[in-house]
């Protein structure tokens, strides 16, 4: 009843803004830039694709452009300019209480004689970040907010993309060609950042979902292998987040409000005629209200709720030279897990409760000037920190909790960095840069074994990590890009260290078919607690562990099938080396297979890893009301232990497979219907088999497991489709009623990571996901 009454309200608060039905237009301003050297381009063309007549404008001599009268609804643009590649958007929408503001860049073509130059960005998807010429995709907000059951959560999103393991329905653990969320590197405003999710896991990169809203993100880029040097300190992949400025002409608002919370938004410039501009973002969510509706999209026994708070402010220069940028993200969650039907409690898991909180923030001040009309400099100052506690306990009849492990981790890091770029012509450029990170610590953890504490974790202290890179960007005739890189990574810790070359190269066959090889050296600074662990007798035997390392070679083919249409193979091969294992005999545990957490054991570098498989993409960007992704991934994932033998991960599920697509249809009155259609499949992920007769201690996190048959297991495979149905409004506001429908068909697929051993039964207790899940929700643009 409260889900249907809070359904008719929003429909005449609908009803309430769409009284008038006049056609609606809107504006499109945004700036033209040297993509290279940060300069404005005067007298760029900006059209409006697909109008019956003529509509667009020319930069003045800032860059700057203004297009009026755009009629509201989905629009590409195309920005052209002399000897530079020409660049297409995809389809952006354009409603009516918001102005689109861009910021274009482009690169200068290598050809001057005036040949057609066949390299132009024409699908909408390629990579913002020219130097990653493989798998590598940007996203943009819309597509956040397009894809079905996606929580306007890019950590979700990615779920869809190729090469991405989906496996949860709770969390968005993201699972790379097999590897371990361990390898997975944020990066927000061009700087590292701590694990920006809510209920961050231990360790490692997933959690709940990221603290990143829609409103502040602009287009970003998402990376699965063989990246560039410019993506230090990372294995897996690389989310590189950028925030978008606020509208430095207009005032404007945005309102969110659904079964999982509340988001509030507001932009603007700071003063009239002021080039300043501010965007701010608060989110509150708690998953209490489905918990209440009798939807459980964690647990029937979990209670969580979240909040976070972003900003951008933006103060560009008088004569464009300077720019100035204070940017901040924070955000808090608990989680409380307890059953509170006492009547029925049996067993171990009836009696425990545990209480999960995480803290993250980061702020950040960004400068860059240009230097002469072919350079620039950026430079990064950033203060971040992220605190998490863990507490899990059992009750007694009189329902008093009694501990029996205890964790607290607190990171902060001072950060600074700086990236130099230069143009010597249209065919060469060079892009160098250091990052440099004090990191300060405090790593607790006690466990109960037996009768008494012992403690696993408890050191304090600090250490420096350093990563310097460069690349060399050579583009040889109209149709060959060559990218050379050099990057290093240093933790003083240990003293440990590596240098990465890496290499990339790109040939365009013709204007519908392009050839993309790379190949590096990746290396990764291991989760703090790793060596720390206390081993009693030993003092700290894990302290001089190796950076973990990895060699990616990736190929793939884009053909673009037909108008709209791009088919994308690639083949891939990674091989890891000095990967932290068990250094007992007979002990199979391997880094490759973390999922949250720190080791409780003596390790060694002994181990290696090796993923190898082929990804397949058909995807038909947003042309026409529809589009379409369809991917599919074919794989396989082993590790080594210290002797040697070879194993399948924990992640070898041997095949995965996405579809998201979608269709609009402009109705009468201003107003846009929207379908959506998601579908995640993934092979059952891999379990180690409990040794029969159970484990001594019934408080271990991880009971006596057949190290004889590591993940020979197999869970059922994970299937979950979701649908997405949406009504869109222009008026004098803009709003849009949205129903997202997850795991329709109420499929209850296994939870193979959050299950807990039971030791009275020797048994694992696997959680049942969520099944059919409605989320209603509403946004009003002002």
């Amino acid at each position: 009843m409260q889900n249907k009454n809070l359904f008719l309200f929003l429909l005449l608060l609908c009803y309430s803004f769409s009284l008038t039905a006049q056609t609606r237009t809107q504006t499109i301003r945004g700036q033209i830039l040297d993509k290279e050297t940060r300069q404005t381009l005067a007298g760029a063309t900006i059209s409006v694709l697909d109008q019956a007549s003529p509509l667009g404008a020319v930069s003045d001599a800032d860059g700057n452009f203004i297009i009026q009268q755009v009629p509201t609804g989905r629009h590409r643009l195309q920005c052209t300019y002399v000897g530079y590649e020409p660049f297409v958007t995809d389809n952006l929408i354009v409603n009516s209480a918001r102005e689109v503001v861009l910021n274009i860049e482009l690169l200068e073509a290598s050809n001057k004689m005036g040949e057609v130059v066949v390299n132009a960005r024409k699908f909408g998807s390629e990579p913002i970040n020219e130097l990653a010429v493989v798998s590598t995709r940007s996203f943009s907000v819309d597509e956040t907010q397009r894809y079905a059951a996606s929580g306007n959560d890019p950590g979700r999103m990615a779920m869809g993309f190729p090469g991405v393991q989906p496996s949860r329905d709770s969390r968005s653990d993201i699972i790379i060609r097999g590897n371990s969320g361990v390898g997975l590197l944020w990066r927000l405003e061009g700087i590292e950042i701590p694990n920006p999710n809510h209920f961050a896991r231990r360790g490692t990169s997933g959690g709940g979902i990221t603290i990143f809203s829609v409103s502040m993100l602009g287009q970003s880029d998402f990376s699965t292998g063989a990246f560039p040097a410019e993506y230090g300190n990372a294995v897996a992949g690389v989310f590189d987040m950028r925030f978008r400025r606020g509208n430095a002409e207009k005032r404007e608002y945005t309102f969110r409000a659904g079964l999982l919370g509340l988001d509030f938004s507001t932009e603007g410039p700071f003063s009239k005629n002021s080039k300043a501009s501010y965007l701010v973002n608060y989110r509150y969510s708690t998953l209490g209200i489905l918990n209440d509706l009798g939807i459980h999209l964690v647990g029937p026994r979990t209670n969580n709720t979240f909040q976070d708070l972003s900003f951008n402010l933006a103060f560009p220069g008088k004569n464009n030279k300077h720019t100035f940028t204070l940017w901040g993200i924070g955000g808090n969650s608990k989680e409380f897990y307890r059953t509170e039907d006492q009547d029925k409690w049996q067993y171990f898991e009836d009696w425990r409760q545990y209480n999960f909180v995480t803290n993250m923030g980061a702020v950040g001040a960004t400068h860059t000037v240009l230097l002469g009309d072919d350079a620039y400099l950026r430079t990064n100052l950033a203060l971040m920190g992220q605190k998490i506690t863990v507490a899990d306990d059992t009750l007694n009849s009189n329902r008093l909790a009694g501990n029996y492990n205890n964790e607290a981790y607190t990171e902060n890091r001072l950060a600074l960095s700086t990236t130099y770029s230069k143009k010597f012509s249209s065919r060469v450029s060079l892009k160098a840069g250091l990052q440099a990170n004090q990191v300060f610590y405090d790593l607790q953890w006690r466990r109960l074994e037996g009768e008494q504490f012992r403690t696993l974790l408890g050191s304090v202290g600090n250490t420096t990590q350093l990563q310097p890179f460069a690349n060399l960007r050579l583009r040889v005739g109209t149709r060959t890009t060559i990218n050379a890189g050099l990057t290093g990574l240093y933790l003083a810790l240990n003293g440990s260290g590596a240098i990465e070359p890496r290499l990339g190269m790109r040939y365009q066959i013709n204007e519908k078919q392009a050839f993309s090889l790379a190949a590096g050296l990746h290396s990764r600074v291991l989760p703090l607690g790793a060596y720390f662990y206390d081993a009693g007798g030993r003092d700290l035997p894990n302290l001089d562990l190796a950076l973990m390392k990895a060699v990616h070679l990736v190929a793939g083919y884009d053909i673009m099938i037909r108008q709209g249409w791009k088919l994308r193979p690639e083949i891939y091969w990674q091989h890891l080396y000095d990967v932290p294992v068990a250094a007992a005999a007979g002990d199979t545990w391997s880094m490759l297979n973390t999922i949250s957490g720190f080791p409780d054991r003596i390790l060694s570098n002994e181990g290696t890893g090796r993923n190898m498989g082929l990804d397949l993409i058909v995807e038909k960007s947003f042309e026409k009301g529809a589009f379409l992704i369809l991917s599919g991934s074919v794989f396989s994932t082993t590790y080594t232990d210290n002797a040697g033998k070879r194993h399948s991960t924990t992640f070898n599920s041997g095949s995965s497979a996405t579809l998201m697509g979608g269709q609009e249809w402009k109705m009468k009155r201003n107003s846009t219907l929207q379908l959506g259609l998601k579908v995640l499949y993934n092979g059952g992920q891999r379990l180690t088999p409990l040794l029969p007769g159970g484990t001594a201690n019934r408080y271990l996190a991880e009971p006596a497991l057949d190290q004889s048959r590591p993940f020979t297991e197999q869970v059922q495979a994970y299937f979950r489709p979701d649908l997405r149905i949406a009504w869109r409004k222009d008026g004098r506001s803009a709003w849009t009623l949205a129903l997202d429908v997850q795991n329709f068909i109420n499929r209850r697929n296994q939870d193979p990571i959050n299950r807990s051993y039971d030791p009275d039964r020797n048994a694992w207790i696997f959680r049942e996901q969520s099944g059919l899940t409605p989320i209603l929700s509403f946004q009003l643009d002002l």
